[in-house]
């Protein structure tokens, strides 16, 4: 049980934003303060300023009688980052005036965050179990060798940035129907679709460099996973529970918008339950047969990551299929969305995906592991014995 003298309030850091309340990400900020009671949990949310407008950070929000209220900031016994960005050296100082004495906001976070899908890539692929899953990843240097890449793999190539989210800044580049023609299309920095002709391959070389210029791509082989011409991705959220285990909440199906390469749902998409979706594509069986293998790397993923980045607390695992029914690991995220879990509906499954992060929140203070995630290899429950626990996927039959 919780003592007088141990504080249990876990600041959310989300995005600051015009409107009312002033900050991003408000249902799942929303769902959380609902549900925190019920944990011995108080939440208040801290809009982060962007770089650009510092100011100080002296007032949360919380949820109450159905309303958002400015308060003033208390001793924070936890800090949960939902900002996609780094935050900036001042905003790291005036955060941590809030936290316990003598504690960090490494020691105090709930999760750490995982770097670019750069080092992903690099920790994964050491894995002899995990390596077959995993496309071939290059780094896109200043360079750019794109037209020997393209000869070995002439269905495409597929640039991202190396830290991007929602399928920004993601495009295809592929040869045309004639000689010396090449074609890029994805999504810009608005994720807006854009399509564009080159004719010489100088001014191919020029816009990628370019684009490397003002943010770090890594390349692949284009993949084909789509159905009937839509890109679509299976999502597996796993979390933590309230024994610290890593457990498998949940697969859905993300599929793009039509014309679209990605399956992102910023981009127009929709959410559909995995077992469902993939027996449609491939038969019973085989859709059977790629989640078991989903729930088996995702027995995989979480302790390789944490033994190498820290302790995390929920990562969202983005996998695709080809035309041949083959499973390809596309991305990890730390920091998972869960909009399509909202579209599922199964409101035990959408309601875990608010549940566990309060549950594994309440493990960390009641257990007193709030240890320094800069030493991993130290961190409780960060290797495989800390188990996933066998959470039937929904739909699924045995898994």
């Amino acid at each position: 049980m919780f003592t007088s003298s141990q504080n249990f309030t876990i600041a959310i850091l989300v995005r600051g934003a015009e409107g009312s309340p002033p900050f991003a990400d408000e249902y799942f900020c929303r769902q959380l303060c609902v549900e925190s009671p019920r944990y011995g949990l108080r939440i208040i949310v801290i809009p982060i300023p962007s770089p650009f407008a510092e100011g100080s950070i002296i007032r949360g929000y919380t949820y109450h009688q159905k309303q958002w209220k400015a308060v003033r900031i208390p001793t924070i016994g936890l800090v949960m980052n939902r900002c996609l960005g780094p935050l900036s050296r001042n905003t790291r100082q005036q955060l941590e005036q809030y936290l316990p004495h003598a504690s960090s906001l490494r020691q105090r976070s709930w999760s750490t965050a995982l770097p670019g899908k750069w080092e992903v890539h690099r920790v994964l692929s050491k894995s002899n179990k995990l390596r077959g899953l995993l496309a071939p990843t290059s780094r896109v240097r200043p360079s750019i060798p794109w037209e020997i890449w393209l000869a070995r793999w002439p269905k495409g190539l597929f640039f991202k940035p190396a830290a991007g989210t929602h399928g920004k800044n993601t495009f295809r580049l592929s040869m045309g129907d004639t000689p010396s023609v090449w074609i890029a299309e994805g999504r810009n920095t608005g994720n807006e679709h854009f399509n564009m002709t080159f004719h010489q391959a100088t001014d191919v070389s020029s816009w990628l460099e370019s684009h490397q210029a003002v943010q770090k791509l890594i390349v692949q082989p284009y993949l084909e996973l789509s159905h009937l011409g839509r890109a679509f991705d299976i999502r597996a959220l796993v979390q933590k529970n309230g024994q610290g285990h890593w457990t498998l909440t949940g697969c859905m199906v993300r599929e793009g918008a039509e014309g679209s390469l990605t399956s992102n749902l910023h981009g127009g998409g929709h959410a559909y339950p995995a077992d469902a979706y993939l027996t449609e594509r491939y038969g019973k069986k085989q859709a059977a047969s790629l989640l078991q293998q989903i729930r088996h790397s995702a027995t995989l993923i979480p302790p390789l990551l944490e033994s190498r980045f820290g302790r995390l607390a929920e990562l969202g695992l983005d996998f695709g299929t080809d035309s041949g029914g083959r499973l390809w690991l596309i991305e990890v995220n730390s920091k998972p969305g869960r909009t399509s879990f909202a579209k599922s509906g199964d409101t035990r499954m959408h309601a875990q995906t608010y549940t566990q992060p309060l549950a594994y929140a309440r493990y960390l203070l009641q257990q007193h592991v709030l240890a320094d995630v800069s030493r991993p290899l130290k961190m409780p429950n960060s290797s495989s014995k800390a188990g996933l626990k066998r959470i039937p996927i929904p739909g699924g039959e045995g898994l």
